[in-house]
């Protein structure tokens, strides 16, 4: 019989790996990516890379104090009067003037400076200068200034089961981007291939074909084999994104979005990886199962979609739970149902990348769902057996229904 399993699946697979809709989906999720690095590239090589121009109305030893601290990454040029710096950034000779005008300053840009003076800088710039000034006229020190400019040390660390653990605010953003990333990348996976197992099915029907495969072969045969196929196009999707990544992450080792991504993935947990990807396929496995019992109920291509709506609702939940998960963590209704089956498949990795759910949960959470698994591709053989010759003018739904009554 694993003979004949092994046969449907290779030919599930080939047939489905030379379709453009394969590739399309493989392929689609890297256009974001793509786009983004080209735009950021070409910006790069096409943007003005000299210093933004500076006016300091009628304040030379302003103008010289932000000049010889280096104060602001721009060239600084005085000008006697306010409408000197007005005719000058009407014309495009410079990209902004400031006015210090008792205590005060006014920061005046041109529509192009606005992007190249941030508030933030010039603001800190300027209170730089303001607390030298108050400390010359305190007669401190050099050394007692830097003194007081001396930021407070401190260390944030994250303690749990495993001990303590670096923790902080870059910790933070790459655990939510980590968490955010895996759980589209499950969704994103659940959706194309339980799609591609109904469409397999229905056209099977449709067409009349599953008459003919069944009296070579047994419903096991074809049930167990279609999800091994579907399984095989979904191993060669990831691996394709692996091979893309390292291949990426060496020819682009210069870029800074490269670095940038790789300084993230170097802090991941690998207990935290293994268990996303056994999470993965046990819940990809899972929802296969359910799909191909549903998609049995199929007459024609027409009712594919009515067939996966539940499913995609389904698997929504635990999407949507997944990304309001990182705003109340340790919401009591969010820890529950991180461990229902089908929706933990996309929320409890979401929660053990922030931390806030221990290995120890989360593996209770992997083996509840493949038991599941078991549950539902068992159950699956008798109503796949019982459906896929069926040709009921019923809604899907009904039908289901009924067979759980059976």
């Amino acid at each position: 019989m694993f003979k004949q399993m092994k046969l449907v699946a290779g030919q599930v697979y080939r047939t489905k790996i030379k379709t453009p809709s394969f590739w399309l989906a493989v392929l689609t999720p890297l256009l974001i990516p793509i786009v983004m690095f080209a735009v950021g590239f070409i910006i790069a090589k096409t943007s003005d890379d000299a210093a933004p121009k500076l006016a300091v109305v009628d304040n030379p030893v302003l103008a010289q104090t932000i000049k010889s601290g280096k104060l602001l990454d721009a060239d600084i040029i005085e000008v006697s009067d306010v409408d000197t710096a007005k005719k000058k950034i009407i014309s495009d000779k410079l990209d902004g003037y400031l006015v210090k005008k008792d205590d005060s300053y006014t920061l005046v840009t041109s529509t192009d400076g606005t992007m190249k003076f941030t508030e933030g800088t010039v603001r800190t710039a300027l209170s730089q200068i303001e607390l030298a000034d108050k400390a010359s006229q305190l007669k401190l020190s050099a050394q007692e200034l830097a003194s007081l400019q001396q930021p407070a040390e401190l260390t944030m660390k994250t303690l749990s089961d495993k001990g303590e653990t670096d923790g902080g605010a870059g910790k933070n953003v790459a655990n939510s981007a980590i968490s955010l990333a895996v759980t589209i990348v499950i969704f994103t996976l659940l959706m194309v291939y339980t799609n591609m197992i109904a469409q397999e099915i229905a056209n099977e029907k449709s067409s009349r074909i599953m008459e003919t495969l069944l009296a070579a072969t047994s419903a096991k045969v074809q049930y167990y084999g279609k999800i091994m196929g579907i399984g095989l196009l979904v191993l060669t999707h990831i691996l394709f994104y692996v091979v893309l990544g390292v291949g990426a992450s060496v020819i682009l080792n210069d870029n800074k979005m490269v670095k940038g991504v790789l300084e993230m993935v170097k802090g991941v947990d690998s207990n935290f990886l293994i268990f996303s990807v056994l999470m993965l396929v046990v819940g990809l496995l899972s929802y296969l199962f359910l799909t191909a019992i549903i998609a049995s109920l199929i007459n024609d291509q027409s009712q594919v979609q009515q067939a996966v709506q539940p499913i995609v609702f389904l698997s929504m939940i635990g999407y949507m739970a997944g990304i309001v998960g990182g705003t109340v963590p340790n919401n009591v209704v969010l820890k529950g149902l991180s461990f229902i089956p089908f929706v933990s498949t996309t929320l409890m990795p979401s929660r053990l990348a922030t931390e806030v759910s221990t290995l120890t949960s989360a593996y209770i959470a992997l083996a509840i769902q493949a038991l599941a698994l078991i549950v539902v591709a068992k159950f699956g053989e008798r109503i796949y057996a019982k459906n896929v010759l069926s040709y009921s003018d019923e809604k899907i739904f009904k039908q289901f229904v009924q067979n759980l009554k059976k």
